[in-house]
């Protein structure tokens, strides 16, 4: 099955984007913020909290930096306005952070403003090395004006334990996940299991600090053995909630979370830029590929 699910990535850049688009879309919450928004409520209807994601990073432009910013902040009233229970997660590459730092800090501001006007919150996602420290600036910078804001620690960097003790308190909002860029060896761990191990102790050295933890994780074994640990340690369920993409089949097990009184939180990605993200979840994950092929299939032959 995994050599199946191999060949499935190799092929997949070669084929027609709307097969992609078939293949890859349980992934994708729509291409419009209508599409996204139906998809949000159904969501919630279903128990699941909502992180909004429109997918896109490293404008080139101003101009392109400034409309994205005005679309992230006009979600916002439309959150309020439609009852929804979601929030805003941002990269800052997409509101303009090669631009330069003043561009993106503006941005940034206005986002803010406009979370704070409808009394939500924001979170400023982590890209790679290069940009890990100037966001943990900013964010600290933003934080002042306005404290529903969190951040994002990458559990496969070295720094990640020093980042967590400097930024932990009671008002420190974190998503701990894995991490998925390829960095300079010599700042991640290359192992799976210290990738795990760091994970863990992250979750644990964060909690134990007083910080709400997005436990961002697909990996069920990480899931159960922090989830083991608040239970012995009886950490309250209003310190921490559970993070997964949108399309990972894990239902049954989300489902018994929240049946046991606890927050999970869909990681919802939507818009234009589609098709380049599919590529790479699907790549990330072989395993998705096989599954979406093996359900794909079998709705055709029951059409039949």
């Amino acid at each position: 099955m995994k050599l199946i699910n191999y060949l499935i990535i190799q092929i997949i850049p070669f084929l027609p984007k709307v097969f992609v688009r078939l293949v890859a879309s349980p992934y994708i919450a729509g291409i419009t913020d209508d599409e996204m928004l139906v998809n949000v409520q159904k969501l919630n209807n279903k128990g699941y909290d909502v992180a909004i994601d429109i997918l896109g990073e490293h404008v080139k432009t101003e101009k392109e930096a400034t409309e994205i910013t005005e679309r992230y902040a006009n979600l916002y009233d439309r959150i309020t306005s439609q009852d929804l229970n979601a929030n805003l997660s941002i990269k800052l590459s997409h509101i303009g952070q090669d631009l330069g730092y003043d561009i993106v800090k503006k941005n940034l501001l206005i986002l803010v403003g406009a979370a704070k006007k409808n009394s939500n919150f924001l979170r400023l996602d982590m890209e790679n090395i290069p940009y890990t420290s100037e966001t943990i600036k900013l964010y600290k910078e933003v934080f002042k004006d306005y404290n529903k804001i969190g951040i994002v620690i990458q559990a496969y960097l070295h720094r990640s334990m020093q980042d967590i003790k400097t930024l932990s308190s009671n008002s420190f909002n974190v998503r701990i996940c894995k991490g998925i860029y390829v960095e300079d060896p010599e700042l991640v761990f290359s192992s799976y299991q210290d990738i795990r191990r760091n994970y863990i102790s992250l979750v644990k050295e964060a909690l134990k600090r007083g910080a709400y933890v997005g436990i961002a994780t697909h990996d069920e074994y990480l899931m159960d053995e922090l989830y083991k640990w608040i239970l012995e340690n009886n950490i309250s369920k209003k310190s921490f909630e559970f993070q997964v993409l949108h399309g990972v089949p894990m239902h049954k097990k989300l489902k018994k979370l929240i049946d046991d009184g606890n927050t999970v939180r869909v990681y919802v990605p939507y818009g234009d830029n589609w098709y380049d993200y599919s590529v790479r979840r699907l790549k990330e994950n072989p395993k998705m590929a096989g599954y979406i092929i093996k359900n794909l299939f079998s709705s055709i032959f029951r059409l039949k």
